[in-house]
């Protein structure tokens, strides 16, 4: 028995940031495009049943043509079971009205199962911000038969968004595998001598908050069970990723010398990337941001760029100026009784100020 685990689809999905109107546009249909990828990806690999952790839809109202592209894709593959809970996102919506598709089982917002097999057990259950207080013990599983339990939960904390589940009351509970949506990072645990949970994060970023490291990229979880055995794998499945690259500058290094610093980061065109510069850089040798933005123009889906540096600045050349405002001010400042630590950060300040710069605060 092969499951997919997946959360986070986030189709119809209006605030992609960071991007341009256009790229917001490719990347608006790609998170779409990634669930058809996702099922071709299951009929190819034999794949019994996907389970969507929530937030299937970015919106509890997505468009009508969405929602049909959607729905076609599911009754285009009835060999495939799909079980669906909605999360904070599209809370309350279910895109199948009730029998509609055979394929399709959709957990409302009390505790419900079905059996895959003679082995496996899908249960689920759509929650709000506040469980309730039947919630845990609603939970049956029979103990002989492995059991998946679907959810849209932080586990053991709560957010902005739900109060969360705790995995020492779902302990004894007979729970194999606990399939959870929301928080876009695959992770995972353990919920007592038998059971585990796992996150498995989004199919595809929305935003910076979404950035993956350098060769890893996002995806689901395969699941195999085989009679009390079971193991699952995660799959990289994203197509456009988000990046964070920092690159250190110190005030010995040059243009040149930084572009080779990023030159070596290996980055794909595909990839979302956010270099952020930090350190700090010679007087004389500012971060030259718009020749490193051209240089790099069309390497990537997407660019941008924080310099996040500040210069190193000579005080002692300063101090001996002559009828210089700057030299006053230093002078001012050093003779203060301020630490060593504030006498250079508010000097640098000033400097940074009376030169036209960016302040470094």
């Amino acid at each position: 028995m092969k499951i997919i685990h997946c959360a986070d689809i986030h189709i119809d999905v209006k605030d992609v940031r960071g991007l341009g109107a256009e790229e917001r546009k490719i990347k608006r249909n790609q998170l779409i495009q990634n669930f058809f990828d996702l099922i071709a990806y299951a009929k190819t690999n034999e794949v019994d049943a996907i389970l969507l952790c929530g937030d299937v839809f970015d919106v509890p109202s997505p468009s009508k043509n969405s929602v049909n592209l959607f729905k076609k894709a599911i009754l285009g593959a009835p060999n495939i079971k799909f079980f669906y809970i909605y999360g904070n996102h599209d809370e309350g919506f279910c895109p199948f009205s009730e029998g509609e598709a055979e394929n399709f089982v959709y957990f409302k917002d009390k505790f419900a199962k079905v059996d895959l097999d003679d082995n496996v057990t899908v249960g689920g259950v759509s929650t709000t911000r506040y469980l309730q207080n039947s919630f845990y013990y609603s939970i049956d599983f029979d103990k002989d038969r492995f059991n998946i339990f679907m959810l849209h939960q932080p586990i053991n904390a709560g957010d902005d968004y739900f109060s969360g589940v705790y995995a020492k009351d779902l302990a004894g509970k007979n729970i194999d595998y606990l399939a959870l949506g929301h928080i876009h990072q695959k992770n995972g645990g353990k919920i007592d001598g038998r059971g585990i949970f796992q996150y498995s994060g989004c199919l595809e970023g929305k935003s910076f908050n979404d950035a993956v490291k350098l060769g890893e990229k996002k995806g689901f979880y395969l699941i195999e069970a085989k009679g009390k055995n079971f193991r699952f794998d995660f799959i990289p499945f994203s197509k456009y990723d988000y990046r964070k690259v920092e690159i250190l500058v110190t005030p010995e290094t040059d243009h040149f010398a930084i572009m080779k610093k990023v030159e070596e980061v290996k980055l794909s065109k595909t990839d979302i990337v956010r270099l952020i510069f930090k350190g700090k850089h010679a007087e004389d040798n500012p971060l030259q941001v718009e020749l490193i933005r051209q240089n790099l123009f069309g390497k990537f889906f997407h660019l941008e760029i924080l310099d996040e540096t500040s210069t190193l600045f000579d005080f002692e050349s300063y101090k001996s100026e002559v009828l210089s405002l700057k030299s006053e001010f230093i002078n001012e400042v050093f003779a203060s009784t301020l630490s060593d630590y504030e006498k250079e950060k508010v000097a640098t300040i000033g400097l940074e100020a009376l030169k036209g710069e960016d302040i470094s605060l």
